[in-house]
């Protein structure tokens, strides 16, 4: 099955083996997986059941990432719960992550680089050590102590650079001149995996498309992930509609709404870690992924989303960080205001585990 690798900015097409980090333009790749029929492989562990709608990999690298329990919300008129923290590394991130390092594997790396709020660093530090080749995570300095213990446990170098994200990226970009960058926000193969998310709830409803899913997004690499296999899905007549897509950013630090509104504003400190992303490079593909679904881009703050952290432990017995919060509580927002039809499917990823969270 072709993989092609091209800019969705510009056009231009790359060799997949031979491709830069970037576009020449400067945009962030994408790629395509040619696929015609999903054949479902009840069989294989994880989002593996998929492999005939994915690129080629090492799944010798697997720990059994995906296929993810989807469950009620204990109060009748809430929504699903897709449960992403029950992922090896207690991310969603896993599922790109084992794609990215199989890339790195394949392009004969033994070593890679790569920045992030600690989630995708813990996945791509797990499944390098599971490689055998060294890796190197950047993260900014406030990044949860328990995050930087996760990742140096697989043996990875953490580098606390820079006061946010865009800082602790520019840093990471230095070190990727010379060593392969496993950026899950820049390699293209990252939404392969965060893709099956898509499968997965389509076919634990039934083979059906839900009316509404809710993400959070500060990269945009579950929404894209959302939005790039619901897509598939449609365009192979799988399902008659795409689902709206809700990206949830935290009040104080919200590009997305800012580029849908024409606002400029900074970038705050949040407590939701994980989506404070003040200049996300995918940005026009998180818009495009809003609004080709019909979707929002809903803000909440930080007391709203540690109250639903809280909520979440003791009425649903479902223990998340605080990011992972951050979309739960805006479908609670959103639900208190009438936004949902009746009788509408609305689901949510719980996207990572409440052990990775600094205790408050």
């Amino acid at each position: 099955m072709p993989l092609r690798i091209y800019c969705p900015s510009c056009g231009k097409n790359y060799e997949p083996c031979l491709r830069p980090v970037r576009c020449d333009c400067g945009r962030p790749l994408s790629c395509v997986q040619d696929w015609e029929e999903l054949r479902i492989n009840r069989s294989a562990p994880g989002m593996w059941r998929y492999s005939s709608a994915l690129p080629e990999s090492l799944q010798d690298l697997s720990m059994g990432e995906g296929w993810t329990p989807l469950i009620p919300a204990r109060h009748q008129k809430g929504p699903l719960y897709k449960m992403e923290f029950m992922a090896p590394t207690g991310s969603f991130k896993d599922r790109g992550a084992v794609l990215v390092v199989s890339d790195a594997v394949s392009a004969e790396c033994d070593s890679v680089v790569i920045d992030s709020s600690g989630n995708a660093g813990a996945s791509v530090a797990a499944y390098a050590a599971r490689a055998g080749i060294k890796a190197t995570v950047v993260v900014p300095e406030g990044t949860s102590e328990n995050k930087k213990r996760q990742i140096a446990s697989f043996g990875a170098e953490v580098l606390a650079k820079g006061k946010n994200r865009s800082e602790a990226a520019a840093f990471a970009w230095e070190i990727a001149k010379d060593v392969f960058y496993a950026s899950h926000v820049w390699n293209p193969l990252f939404l392969e995996g965060t893709k099956t998310v898509a499968f997965e709830i389509w076919e634990q409803l039934g083979q059906k498309a839900p009316d509404v899913v809710i993400a959070p997004a500060g990269n945009g690499t579950l929404l894209l992930g959302l939005f790039k296999g619901f897509r598939e899905l449609s365009q192979r007549a799988l399902i008659d509609r795409l689902p709206r897509l809700i990206a949830v950013q935290a009040e104080k630090c919200a590009p997305l709404r800012n580029a849908l509104s024409g606002e400029k504003t900074s970038c705050g400190k949040t407590r939701a870690e994980g989506i404070a992303v003040s200049s996300p490079p995918r940005v026009d593909e998180m818009l495009k992924a809003v609004r080709s679904t019909r979707g929002d881009v809903v803000t909440v703050d930080d007391d709203r989303i540690l109250k639903m952290k809280d909520a979440l432990a003791k009425d649903e017995g479902l223990y998340v960080e605080t990011t992972a919060a951050a979309a739960p509580a805006a479908e609670r927002m959103l639900r208190e205001t009438g936004y949902f039809k009746n009788g509408e499917v609305v689901v949510v990823p719980l996207t990572g585990s409440g052990l990775k969270s600094q205790q408050s």
